[in-house]
């Protein structure tokens, strides 16, 4: 199994002079055979990101060079 970090893109944040930001925002890192797999059990273990309405087709995956 490998190791995948996920994270989306589509927010902003704003800084200090008030001017909105785009930014990256990491969801997770969860293990898996490959990136669905892992993405799979990062939402079992993360409701979170499905109650907040961050959907499979926002979300970026990268693979770590480290192994579960």
């Amino acid at each position: 199994m490998s190791e995948y970090i996920f994270y989306t893109t589509e927010w902003f944040t704003h800084a200090p002079d008030g001017e909105s930001i785009e930014n990256c925002q990491l969801l997770g890192i969860a293990c898996g055979v490959d990136e669905n797999d892992a993405l799979d059990n990062m939402l079992k273990q993360n409701f979170w990101i499905v109650k907040r309405d961050y959907y499979r087709s926002e979300v970026s995956c990268k693979r770590l060079s480290s192994n579960c």
